[in-house]
Formats: structure tokens, C-alpha cells, sequence
């Protein structure tokens, strides 16, 4: 019969494990904001989209996905919160400009400074395996400002490091939840 106490000890160490992915998953995530401390959204509830920007490695069909699924997202979090879409009368537009920054390559094994010299060998030697890995910085840009002046009231930048970007869209929907919802955890920001 085993011990309950080794049980206990692994189910406590599964928990923490969790935890740890989900921490390292929401800290890969850098989020900014700056925003108007006169717009007092208290008394500004209603919104209305504005044109959105994004260009992906994914291609066009995938990068139309990207952008419904973050709309989507962010009216889900800011219904939450008390906001409506409204764009007959709105009193703040939303948009948003995404995408990669460099693309970079990790080659172990291969470094390139010094400067190459003539008769030394150079990057990979065929038989022996390299081991590459492939990550683009997302970026994500959201965009509110004032219906009536279309000054900027809120902006926030959030940027993520994606590993293997050629499978990008196989965990897109959970990609963007995670970060929508990390750009709109502190929104609405505190009128002064």
C-alpha cells in the first residue's frame, strides 16, 4: 500500500509544476501602458472599432483569423468590465497594429565572429546534427482615443516571444486570450 504522505508530496509538486508553466508563460509576455489621467472612463463606457493593422508569417487568410480572434477577445474583456460596443455613439474608437519583429535563429555550434578565415571550416559539419531554434518577437499596439477630439486616452504595447513561428497557428486561440487578457488586466486605468 503506498504512502499517503509520498501521494500528497506528488500531487503538491504537479500543482507547483502547473503553476510554474503558467507563470512562465504569462512572464514571456512584457506589457506596457500609457494613458490620458484627465478621460475618466467611469462616465465613457461605450466603444467602436476603428481599422486594425496586422501582418504575420502566417499569410493573409490566417492573419484575417488573428484579427477576429483578438476582437473578439478584447470585447469579451471589456464587456467584463462594463464596456459596450456601440458604433452609432461611441465614446472611444479601439484599433490595433500587430506583428513580428526580427525573425532570429539560434545555430549551437556556429558563431560567426570572428571574421571567417580562408581553409577553416564554417557552419554546420555535415554528419553532425545542429540544433536550431527559430523565434519572432510579436508585437501588439492597442490603440484608444477620444471620440469627440481623437485624442490618444490609452495605449498599450504588449510583446511576445514565439517559439517555432511556423507553427503559430496551431495555438493561436490560447496565444491570443493569453495576451489580451494580460494587455486588459489594469483596464480601465484610474482617472486622477
Amino acid at each position: 500500500m503506498p504512502d499517503s504522505r509520498f501521494s500528497v508530496g506528488i500531487k503538491h509538486v504537479g500543482i507547483a509544476a502547473g503553476v510554474l508553466v503558467i507563470c512562465a508563460t504569462l512572464a514571456a509576455q512584457k506589457v506596457s501602458t500609457n494613458f490620458d489621467k484627465n478621460f475618466d472612463f467611469t462616465n465613457h463606457r461605450r466603444f467602436a472599432w476603428r481599422q486594425n493593422h496586422i501582418v504575420t508569417r502566417q499569410g493573409k487568410q490566417n492573419d484575417e483569423l488573428i484579427n477576429q480572434k483578438i476582437v473578439e477577445d478584447v470585447n469579451r474583456n471589456l464587456a467584463e468590465k462594463g464596456f459596450v460596443e456601440d458604433t452609432a455613439n461611441p465614446d472611444f474608437f479601439i484599433s490595433y497594429e500587430a506583428g513580428a519583429g526580427a525573425f532570429t535563429a539560434d545555430i549551437e555550434g556556429f558563431h560567426a565572429t570572428p571574421a571567417p578565415r580562408l581553409n577553416e571550416p564554417q557552419g554546420p559539419v555535415y554528419g553532425v546534427p545542429q540544433n536550431v531554434w527559430y523565434s519572432v518577437d510579436g508585437h501588439i499596439v492597442f490603440h484608444l482615443v477620444a471620440a469627440k477630439s481623437d485624442q490618444p486616452i490609452w495605449t498599450a504595447t504588449a510583446t511576445k516571444k514565439i517559439r517555432d513561428p511556423h507553427k503559430g497557428m496551431k495555438d493561436m486561440e490560447k496565444q491570443v486570450q493569453q495576451i489580451v487578457s494580460k494587455t486588459f488586466k489594469s483596464f480601465p486605468p484610474r482617472a486622477k
